[in-house]
């Protein structure tokens, strides 16, 4: 038997059943309905000296069919909560392509087994294909003779191409990543003024500094419904940054222990707490460190320790904003810290996403970026600014910053 598993998030299982009936002419159709699950099954005849091949189809949705997930509702729901976790632990060097594929699981509404037996014949494949497109669907695959980008189990895009397998090699530049709207974007006309003028005032400061600009780009939410991060939250994300910051640089361990002690920091993610406890960093998780920098930096901004946030074309002064947290003690800090307005956070949000998108559409298009915006120093702002508003509730480790 060949097989892999189809994710989309789109429920259009009569569709499913059109394109099987199209692609296997020669099949013999039959649908079964099995609870939850609804099964397609499609025979097709082998003749004197061949064997049948059978093309078997499990179809299931979620309960409650969102754009991201909501607990543990429903048996879909949980093992797609239990897939993100498995991608977030992939080592690769491919970290936007990677949170793209952690927001697409987490939009994913519909699963479909796909098992041909004995292999994936011809007609197979056309019909996988065919509803990877027509769903803008992903894959989870075990290799076999025709799904066979990686040597290892992989997911692949709507084209088959290999989107992350379990080394975290990538053949991709890009996971376009759709959801209806009906789910993720508040409706235009629901807008609230602050909403509108927050979007004009940004469009204006990219204008002014010749950065391409996405008019159709939906609103950041409305300050009525964001919860800010409280200072505890904030400051023990201060620290976390730091610490993994200067252990990307390079600081001996003695002296990063000594720093955790004394200022009496145990709140690290679990992707923080594995880089802590290396003794030797790779390359790719040293850049990946050393980065936190800038997210670092946009912390101390939104916590009234940075007076100004600079435009992002530059990297951050380290000496400086180091020197911030460096010295005080941890109670020192508590009242020092004065978090700003939400208003004031959520225009740094609605720019720093807005300057994302050109950043990401440079790229896509292999263009230069506009506006002299350095793109590193933005996603890592649009990411702490999207963890310190609770977009889509995730924690450090899993924020997305979808464009």
């Amino acid at each position: 038997m060949e097989n892999c598993t189809i994710y989309s998030h789109y429920m259009r299982f009569e569709e499913v059943l059109s394109t099987v009936r199209r692609e296997i002419p020669r099949g013999e159709i039959s649908v079964d309905e099995n609870g939850a699950n609804r099964i397609i099954i499609a025979k097709v005849k082998g003749g004197l000296f061949a064997k049948d091949k059978t093309l078997k189809l499990s179809y299931r949705q979620r309960l409650r069919p969102s754009h991201e997930l909501h607990g543990a509702e429903c048996p879909l729901t949980k093992n797609l909560m239990g897939m993100v976790g498995f991608v977030m632990n992939i080592p690769t060097a491919h970290h936007e392509v990677r949170n793209q594929l952690v927001y697409k699981i987490r939009s994913i509404n519909t699963e479909m087994s796909f098992m041909a037996e004995p292999k994936i014949i011809s007609e197979f494949e056309g019909a996988l294909r065919e509803i990877l497109c027509d769903l803008d669907g992903i894959a989870f695959v075990k290799p076999n003779s025709v799904l066979n980008k990686s040597t290892t189990q992989y997911f692949a895009d709507s084209n088959l191409n290999l989107i992350l397998d379990q080394n975290g090699k990538s053949d991709i530049q890009e996971l376009k990543v759709v959801v209806d709207s009906k789910y993720a974007d508040q409706p235009q006309a629901s807008y609230t003024g602050k909403q509108v003028g927050r979007k004009e005032r940004s469009i204006q400061t990219l204008s002014a500094h010749q950065i391409k600009i996405n008019k159709n780009l939906p609103c950041v939410a409305d300050d009525s419904i964001v919860n800010i991060r409280s200072k505890e939250e904030v400051l023990d994300r201060l620290y976390a940054l730091l610490v993994i910051a200067v252990k990307g640089e390079g600081v001996d361990q003695a002296t990063i222990n000594k720093f955790i002690l004394d200022k009496n920091i145990k709140h690290f993610s679990p992707k923080e707490n594995s880089l802590i406890t290396q003794f030797k960093l790779s390359d790719t998780d040293k850049a990946y460190a050393t980065w936190r920098y800038e997210s670092y930096t946009a912390l101390l901004w939104a916590a009234g320790l940075l007076e100004h946030l600079p435009f992002p074309s530059e990297i951050c002064d380290v000496k400086n904003v180091v020197t911030i947290l460096r010295n005080p003690s941890r109670s020192e800090m508590e009242s020092t810290i004065e978090l700003r307005s939400k208003a004031e956070i959520l225009d740094q949000l609605d720019l720093h996403y807005r300057m994302n998108w050109a950043c990401v559409d440079a790229r896509i298009k292999g263009e230069q970026v506009t506006g002299n915006l350095n793109p590193s120093v933005v996603y890592e702002r649009h990411y702490l600014l999207n963890w310190l508003t609770g977009y889509l509730g995730s924690d450090w480790d899993d924020v997305m910053t979808n464009t």
